[in-house]
């Protein structure tokens, strides 16, 4: 998250998103975006086609539902990976478990909550809670993802303005 707030003006997505967002394509395994959301340290991700547009979200709660229900099949390796559980790699050491032809396409959450890059962080949290939902991607006009804004971005800058109004009090 970056916080390029302007004193005087309503803080707004561009401000506070992080920007140029890793996203996981459609075609992923299971195991592959189990990697890749323990590589970049976030629990979930937006979900692209092969020409960039956004086609859904993906979170960490996917994959565990998934695992849950069944739908992955006995790969023990990549629920460990997928919470950090096999530090060393051990599950992967032993080589590849044979993987269900499940892709993220078949589990990521199909509509995700979109906002421009000039909505204010008031919208944006509203439309957090409309929509019980801990991240937003920020969309430029064609559809393709320039950011990413989480509930924990929103609190840190809000904490950022209390803070602010407590030091000129």
């Amino acid at each position: 998250m970056r916080d390029q707030t302007t004193p005087g003006r309503p803080a707004t997505a561009a401000d506070v998103m992080t920007p140029e967002p890793v996203c996981a394509t459609g075609g992923m395994t299971v195991r592959e975006v189990a990697r890749l959301l323990d590589s970049i340290e976030v629990s979930g991700a937006p979900v692209v086609d092969g020409e960039g547009r956004l086609i859904g979200v993906v979170s960490r709660s996917d994959l565990l539902r998934g695992f849950l229900a069944g739908e992955f099949g006995d790969d023990q390796g990549s629920l460990l990976e997928l919470f950090g559980g096999d530090d060393e790699g051990e599950a992967f050491q032993r080589g590849p478990d044979p993987e269900p032809l499940v892709v993220v396409e078949d589990f990521m959450s199909p509509d995700p909550v979109t906002a421009p890059p000039t909505a204010t962080i008031t919208a944006l949290a509203q439309r957090m809670v409309e929509a019980r939902v801990h991240r937003i991607v920020i969309v430029d006009a064609e559809g393709l993802p320039v950011g990413i804004v989480t509930s924990l971005d929103l609190v840190q800058v809000l904490a950022g303005q209390a803070a602010s109004r407590k030091g000129t009090k």
